[in-house]
């Protein structure tokens, strides 16, 4: 960051603080905000403090930290990121920068056009347990980074003063607005939250993308559909009792309604700008034929051809809305939409959209395309009328009572549940070998099954009306086994969404999820059994495609970030090398979350880090909940965000040449040298983890009563249980309130432990280590670790070891946690040659010492309310304020869970 931003930087934190006290001093507040400043002092008496007084100091200091994270973002929009082009020289990081890079390196226009093609970057939407902002905060934020950048650019004192008057009205609304919520959200809220978010920011950024490229990227005809927006909310069932057949119905019929407006508006805003007369310029026969069909008999159309077209395609298109969201068509007057035929697909609304594109062609108008039209034929062939493709996700325990269940009932009366695997995958495949379904109306289905029936039926609609483009893909949580694949096929073809026969096929791509470390060892053996079945080609469709999910969050909790991060890499290889040998594209779909202990970490770097040919052109990420607002908030983040991913998808992809050819084949024989070493570096990292997570008796008392885990499992934060049963171990807590635990704490013991204790042991030198550096995997493994450890403060960790139960287990296991972050800090800046972390990441690193003193205050003031709850004050505004606090260092770490 340059020295003009960071003042600007500073100069914005200092104005809307500012903002902030004189609010808080107008509303009646003054003795509080000083308490704020006296907080400042490490040795503060909190005992003196009122639970009222609390309250608004947390109030306070989160929304400091709110204030703070938008002045850094606003600081971020100016700051352009960049790569290494073939040319030796930096350039932005861009799609058609990376175009133009491939160009330079020698790869002619036919290689690059392939490799465009072959594209598919798709940025996949998902909840957060732990998101703590409501959507009234998130638009307030909003508010006021759109009013900073406003004041930035403010040309004379006067609109300087204006502006300024607004901010201090939209922070002073900040404050007044309730940043906690009275009852947990529901996934119909996390539903618009995220369309919201779609709305406002991802769909403009996408129109705006696809129309530079177009400009930018030469290629013959339209530019391919390179991005594609998924998600899961509304679809992700794993353990979420409140996912359902409703959730899933209203998240289509929501997602539908923001495709349609989009599409309506500009329907009209063409309407107004294919003003041309047929007594002046012909048309094609195709564009008369759609002119004649309208409804639409005003006078003044009736020598406008393309304005009777397009008033036909809006007539279509609301009879299609009404049809789709249940609704009576909005008519304007004139409109006689009820009597027009709906649009059977997408595919129909774009087959009329090209025949006015090409009537302009054919016509001497090619110019006349303009951006309007471009904008709807490309969102339209993105997004369809869906807008969001869904995934569906649901755990293999419970497709296994499912089908044994349907099994059971059925006029066989087979004992699935009693069968043993090679048996279960007979009986499986025979299953799909015929038209045959299982259930009967008459059976007595638990409700489990029932559920799932019903869901699968509300999937079978959906894809009747939508196209099964409107599914990304069927996520089996927890696959260990190749009938755990089968069992979820079965399953939809109790809906029709299979068709059994020699030849079954499945109108959706089934993606097994291997997520604990020893799943992702087996990993390649299943898929090489499950790739060995003849009827499994016909299934994955034309070409054979095969889309394997990886999840960083429960490999990380099972065996730390070391052994998670090695354990991806090697079955993303070997995972690769199996389709391969089976004749079938891979396609990954990586399960990453916010933080690094979860594989977070810049995209750009780790998509271009893979293993060579994992990525293909074809890859998912996952964008947590957490992580939307800071990537997607607002336009230029969605736009930077989105430009990046497809630029790395087509780097990761695209032919090597020249200098990029030896640079890769310098990279492959240090991933061959060192592939044993890290094998044994795993191993150590994994016993080391797992001797003080899972081996040590006290440590679950330690994290229980360490970190705010329980807690935070009892605020009105998340729609999905903190937990996936009742059980209080850690194997059954969810990785992300795991993980979100520990940054609360700033121990960060996800993102670094266990890495120091295997170099110790393994007595690898630093010369060695050094040279593993060079090693793209190792260097992206390096810099994400040292970003968990600049974030990682154990002074402060050691006062929440202070509210341990067992005091002197917990002072063994701390000492011993401190000794690894001190052993691992040491050794990260000898291999810099640095004095400090983030020597590399000036930016980062400034803005992390930036919150750090904000942040400490946040954590003491937390440690004060765990301690007095533990104790018996259970005031509702103790809980009020441990809530804000929770809140406060979330938004201040930004990459919690």
């Amino acid at each position: 960051m340059t020295d003009t931003v960071l003042n600007h930087v500073k100069q914005h934190i200092g104005l809307l603080d500012g903002y902030l006290s004189e609010a808080v001093h107008e509303f009646g507040k003054a003795e509080v905000m000083d308490k704020v400043e006296a907080l400042k002092d490490k040795t503060f008496d909190f005992s003196a403090l009122s639970e009222s007084e609390a309250a608004h100091i947390a109030r306070i200091m989160t929304c400091m930290s709110m204030l703070s994270v938008i002045s850094e973002d606003v600081g971020q929009l100016s700051k352009i990121d960049s790569f290494e082009s073939a040319d030796g020289s930096m350039q932005p990081i861009s799609l058609a920068n990376a175009v133009a890079s491939a160009r330079q390196s020698g790869l002619d226009k036919a290689e690059i056009d392939a490799t465009l093609s072959s594209i598919l970057a798709s940025p996949v939407f998902t909840a957060h347990p732990t998101e703590m902002r409501r959507a009234s905060i998130v638009e307030r934020e909003t508010e006021i980074a759109t009013l900073l950048q406003a004041y930035e650019k403010a040309a004379n004192p006067g609109e300087k003063k204006q502006v300024g008057d607004d901010l201090y009205r939209a922070v002073a609304l900040l404050w007044n607005t309730r940043l906690n919520r009275p009852e947990r959200i529901t996934v119909r809220d996390e539903i618009n939250n995220l369309i919201g978010a779609v709305k406002r920011s991802v769909l403009p950024a996408l129109v705006t993308l696809y129309t530079e490229w177009g400009r930018d990227i030469p290629h013959d005809g339209p530019l391919p559909d390179v991005l594609k927006l998924g998600s899961w909310i509304g679809g992700d069932r794993d353990g979420h009792p409140h996912v359902d057949e409703v959730t899933l119905r209203y998240a289509y019929r929501e997602q539908a309604r923001v495709a349609f407006d989009f599409d309506l508006v500009h329907l009209d805003k063409l309407d107004t700008e294919l003003t041309m007369s047929d007594e002046v310029t012909p048309v094609s026969d195709a564009l008369q034929e759609l002119a004649r069909k309208s409804l639409n008999t005003d006078i003044h159309r009736v020598d406008e051809p393309y304005r009777r077209a397009i008033a036909h395609i809006r007539q279509r298109l609301l009879r299609t809305r009404a049809e789709i969201l249940g609704e009576v068509p909005g008519n304007r007057a004139g409109d006689t939409s009820v009597a027009a035929p709906a649009y059977e697909s997408c595919a129909a609304f774009l087959f009329d959209l090209r025949v006015i594109r090409n009537s302009l062609a054919s016509n001497g108008g090619r110019r006349m395309i303009g951006a309007t039209l471009k904008t709807l034929i490309r969102i339209a062939r993105s997004c369809g009328f869906h807008l969001l493709a869904l995934d569906l996700r649901q755990n293999s325990d419970v497709h296994e009572r499912v089908i044994a269940d349907l099994f059971t009932q059925s006029s066989e009366l087979i004992d699935y549940l009693g069968m043993s695997e090679s048996e279960r995958c007979s009986l499986l495949f025979a299953e799909l070998a015929n038209d045959r379904i299982l259930r009967w109306d008459y059976a007595s289905y638990s409700e489990e099954t029932r559920k799932e029936l019903r869901i699968v039926d509300a999937a079978a609609e959906i894809v009747k009306t939508f196209g099964p483009e409107a599914f990304g893909a069927y996520v089996i949580s927890k696959a260990g086994s190749v009938s755990d694949i089968l069992e979820p096929l079965v399953l939809l073809k109790q809906a029709g969404l299979v068709r059994g026969g020699p030849q079954p096929h499945c109108m959706m791509k089934i993606s097994p999820l291997f997520e604990t470390i020893g799943d992702l060892e087996a990993a390649p053996e299943i898929m090489k059994k499950w790739l060995g079945n003849f009827a499994v080609r016909s299934l994955m469709g034309r070409p054979a495609l095969q889309e394997v999910m990886l999840g960083y969050s429960d490999s990380n909790k099972d065996g730390g970030y070391t052994s998670s991060r090695w354990s991806l890499h090697k079955a993303s290889k070997a995972i690769k090398a199996v389709c391969d040998k089976a004749g079938v594209q891979l396609r990954l779909f990586h399960g990453r979350g916010g933080s690094v202990g979860r594989g977070g970490g810049p995209a750009f770097a780790a998509i271009l880090a893979q293993p060579e040919g994992t990525v293909g052109g074809q890859i998912r990420v996952t964008e947590q909940g957490e992580m939307i607002a800071r990537k997607f908030g607002n336009v230029v983040t969605a736009h930077k965000t989105l430009d990046s991913f497809a630029a790395a998808t087509f780097l990761a992809t695209v032919p090597k040449r020249g200098a990029k050819t030896a640079a890769h084949t310098a990279d492959a024989k240090l991933e061959e040298k060192f592939t044993p070493l890290m094998d044994r570096v795993h191993a150590a990292a994994f016993d080391a983890y797992r001797g003080l997570v899972y081996d040590d008796p006290h440590f679950l008392n330690f994290f229980r009563t360490v970190t705010p885990v329980d807690e935070v499992s009892n605020l009105k934060i998340g729609s999905r249980p903190a937990s996936r049963t009742a059980s209080g171990k850690i194997e059954d807590l969810r990785a992300i309130p795991w993980v979100f635990a520990w940054s609360q704490t700033r121990f960060m013991l996800p993102g670094w432990y266990g890495f120091a204790a295997a170099v110790r042991e393994l007595a690898i030198s630093d010369e060695v280590l050094k040279e593993m550096m060079q090693w793209d995997f190792f260097e992206v493994f390096i810099a994400n670790m040292e970003m968990a450890l600049a974030k990682t403060d154990m002074e402060i960790a050691g006062l929440y070891a202070g509210l341990a139960g067992e005091p002197q287990e917990a002072a063994r296991i701390y000492a011993k946690i401190k000794f690894e972050f001190d052993d691992t800090v040491g050794l990260i800046l000898r291999l810099r040659g640095a004095p400090y972390l983030l020597s590399t990441h000036e930016r980062l690193r400034n803005q992390i010492d930036r919150a750090n003193p904000l942040l400490g205050s946040l954590n003491r003031l937390q440690v004060y309310l765990l301690g007095i709850r533990r104790h018996g004050n259970k005031h509702k505004l103790v809980q009020l304020a441990m809530q804000l606090t929770v809140n406060g260092i979330a938004s201040a770490l930004r990459n919690t869970g």
